[in-house]
């Protein structure tokens, strides 16, 4: 049985629409599935505005209003456009702290991945990124795996960060298959086509390396990656 009891996805504006809600929608499932064998897992959709998050696309979402005070064992936090405000949102880097001090889960993806650096937690700690960010992100001083992981799992730290949104769904298994254990994680990847087309890479603590054309993604990092993770 996890110790994981209750998850938080920190919606806020202009988040990424499967950076957040790919992820909660898994979680979801696996709450249902745990329901019927007479276990709870409280999965959240918050903001701490509460009511209605719009995202980078203009989807409307309808959020939980959660307190600064709250604490969850997990803490997921999405990239997407609303990621560089948020690196900068004293609010949301505390409440990543006080999770990360008092031994709590933090998982992040895409630009989520450069909010949680700006908390301070990845200090010293080797980390997947999104394409866009990992130039950023060694400039400021972080120690971004190399060669480039869809996505990396720290248990000691208590600590998950993936990619970009094509990494979400995959990586989500995976970080099912630690806190959950493989069987869960491998029927729930059954369930949703993803075991078919990822295999067995789902369930380990690192995900497949990124193969990316560098002469795109320099072209990418000069246009966006101020945008997602600009100047404090």
């Amino acid at each position: 049985m996890s110790d994981i009891k209750k998850v938080l996805f920190l919606a806020f504006p202009n988040a990424g629409e499967q950076d957040l809600l790919a992820p909660w929608e898994l979680f979801k499932a696996l709450a249902y599935d745990l329901s019927g064998q007479g276990e709870t897992l409280e999965v959240t959709l918050g903001s701490f505005e509460g009511g209605t998050v719009t995202t980078h696309m203009g989807a409307q979402l309808q959020t939980e209003k959660v307190s600064p005070q709250d604490r969850y064992d997990l803490l997921y936090i999405p990239g997407g456009i609303g990621g560089g405000a948020a690196s900068r949102d004293p609010q949301i880097l505390d409440f990543i702290r006080a999770h990360h001090e008092e031994g709590r889960w933090v998982a992040a993806n895409c630009a989520g991945v450069g909010v949680v650096f700006r908390s301070g937690i990845l200090d010293g700690t080797r980390f997947q990124a999104a394409a866009v960010l990992g130039r950023r992100l060694r400039e400021l001083g972080a120690d971004v795996a190399e060669p480039r992981r869809a996505w990396s799992l720290l248990p000691d730290a208590k600590i998950f960060t993936a990619g970009g949104a094509a990494t979400v769904h995959p990586s989500t298994i995976a970080l099912v298959t630690h806190l959950f254990g493989e069987d869960r994680a491998r029927a729930l990847a059954a369930t949703w086509d993803t075991l078919p087309l990822h295999g067995e890479a789902l369930f380990n603590p690192e995900g497949p390396v990124s193969h990316d054309d560098e002469t795109f993604v320099k072209g990418l990092q000069d246009g966006m990656e101020k945008v997602f993770l600009p100047e404090n």
